[in-house]
């Protein structure tokens, strides 16, 4: 089974609200095989990619993507390269899968320092891979996640789909629409277009909140990001995710650093956010409380786990999320194995784009205020529409030619960076490109 793109289009544009017959301006090229995975994530990323660029305001284009191109698109941050040399650094080693006392496996998330110490904290353990298998191995599994959410650190079961889907959270997640687009407020309609003249805060990290506001930004926003200065993005990820944007250090622990961004935020056409549900209004930066000093604002939210749910306070990444949402064990069969890709982190950045936009335009129509949301659970389910009977076979050779192939460079402040080209391709209906 392989999933049509263009059927799959269709059913996302319709979720939005987004009229249907505009999914006829896209054309799919490619077969997504440039990777040995159970999920299409080229598909589902070039899927996501496609309802962002249809929803751009301006000339009605034809759009044309391409799929192997979506596909290393999904993890463009390991192609990234600064001056000739590569910026990605290997996943961290205590990073991974550890059985319990139970014979379940447990996925522990330890990229970060904070999230690092918050960890072996809980477990007692040793900053190495032979002392955490070793405490993890006398803890139950369901046990052991518990504390370690308590804790604020990263982890989660390897669970099935069946167990994920009929699990409190899961079934929270599966009663939501991928990308939700709510009206919170009034105010008059605003013209809209182009995107030059949108003005967007973006106050996220890593890769799915900075992957939207890219796209925004290549469309021609004001993009600008703001930057924690206690925790600074890993370099791929920035020099990913994170061109063509204005940038702007606030500590928000500051007072008048957190004044600074809400009065940035009152000018603003759009505040994307990546905090956990509550963690916002805490901070005053609630949709609810942005709308009342800047009416017409969009406001867009990222989590791991969504809004609903009792994980819904639980930090996460894209690999946890394959773990919980039973995706590692789709793909790894007996044991459970990471997709060879990140498609949550990617697709939720494009998804939460299309979201933006369609909330720009309605707003430019009908005028009002919108909440905007998705998390990497949601996406995850989403993605189980995209799966693969039949695996591709692994060709090393093949990927790197590609990677070279469909490869540009840009200079930047940083330095001389070789990045992918976008696998979206905008045509003016002479077939030339736009």
């Amino acid at each position: 089974m392989t999933t049509n793109p263009d059927t799959a289009l269709r059913a996302l544009l319709d979720t939005a609200g987004w009229p249907v017959a505009e999914a006829a301006r896209v054309s799919f090229t490619g077969n997504d095989t440039l990777y040995p995975c159970r999920v299409q994530a080229g598909v589902a990323t070039g899927v996501a990619l496609a309802a962002a660029g249809l929803a751009l305001p301006g000339p009605a284009r034809h759009l044309r993507i391409d799929l192997d191109q979506a596909a290393l698109m999904s993890e463009g941050y390991r192609h990234v390269r600064r001056d000739g040399a590569s910026v990605a650094a290997p996943r961290d080693a205590l990073t991974g899968f550890y059985e319990t006392r139970d014979g379940r496996t447990l996925f522990l998330h330890v990229n970060f320092p904070h999230h690092r110490a918050r960890a072996l904290g809980v477990l007692g353990a040793a900053a190495d891979r032979e002392s955490i298998a070793a405490k993890i191995r006398l803890r139950d599994s369901a046990d052991l996640d518990a504390v370690l959410a308590q804790a604020g650190a990263i982890a989660a079961p390897a669970l099935s789909r069946t167990e994920w889907e009929t699990s409190e959270q899961g079934r929270a997640i599966v009663a939501r629409p991928v990308i939700e687009i709510t009206r919170i407020g009034d105010r008059p309609s605003k013209p809209l277009a182009t995107m030059q003249n949108v003005h967007v805060i973006d106050f996220t990290r890593v890769l799915a909140g900075p992957t939207c506001g890219r796209f925004l930004a290549e469309a021609g926003a004001q993009v600008t990001r703001i930057e924690h200065p206690h925790m600074p993005d890993l370099i791929a990820y920035r020099l990913d995710a994170n061109r063509d944007k204005m940038e702007r250090k606030l500590d928000l622990r500051d007072a008048n650093d957190l004044a600074a961004l809400r009065a940035m935020t009152a000018r603003a056409d759009v505040f994307v956010q990546a905090y956990r549900p509550g963690v916002a209004a805490h901070l005053g930066l609630d949709p609810q409380t942005l709308v009342a000093t800047n009416p017409g604002l969009i406001c867009a939210t990222l989590s791991a786990y969504g809004y609903v749910g009792p994980w819904s306070q639980r930090r996460g990444f894209d690999s946890v999320v394959q773990a919980a949402c039973g995706l590692a064990l789709l793909h790894g069969g007996d044991a459970p194995k990471l997709l060879p890709t990140s498609p949550l982190d990617y697709a939720a950045g494009f998804l939460l784009a299309f979201g933006i936009e369609v909330a720009l335009q309605r707003r430019a129509r009908e005028g009002g205020s919108y909440l905007v949301r998705t998390s990497l659970a949601q996406v995850a389910h989403w993605l189980r529409g995209f799966q693969h009977d039949m695996v591709p076979a692994a060709d090393h050779a093949r990927l790197a030619q590609a990677v070279e192939h469909l490869s540009t460079e840009t200079q930047t402040p940083a330095g001389l960076i070789r990045h992918l080209r976008s696998a979206m391709t905008l045509q003016d209906q002479d077939g030339a490109n736009a």
